[in-house]
């Protein structure tokens, strides 16, 4: 009896594992982003409310979308660093410098 028993334990970990690495489980967001409007004149035309904030001291683009939003932001990390890129063209998230202003996203909870 100990034997059948170790053998479905040990095939259900073996199932567990191989469907945990084929399918995953993580729940992951398929929804498709638009992307942004070109204007006539080659600009992009943005639709993300923002707020515009001077960047202090150990300051980085998280912890300033945070404190913004009060608590946790509502949106997956990769789409709010497109979306401060979309506002902030030529400007990157990682590369955020003290003293100087951003457009930060503001999402609806």
């Amino acid at each position: 009896m100990k034997k059948a028993i170790r053998a479905f334990v040990l095939c259900l970990a073996i199932y567990i594992i191989y469907h945990d690495v084929t399918t995953g489980t993580l729940i992951v967001s398929t929804k498709a982003t638009a992307a942004p409007e070109h204007t006539t004149d080659g600009k992009i035309n943005v639709h993300i409310p923002y707020q515009t904030v001077t960047v202090q001291p150990g300051d980085t683009l998280l912890s300033i979308m945070e404190e913004l939003q009060n608590g946790p932001i509502p949106v997956p990390i990769d789409k709010a660093i497109a979306d401060f890129e979309a506002l902030n063209p030529g400007k990157k998230a990682q590369t955020l410098q003290i003293g100087k202003k951003y457009k930060i996203p503001i999402y609806k909870r």
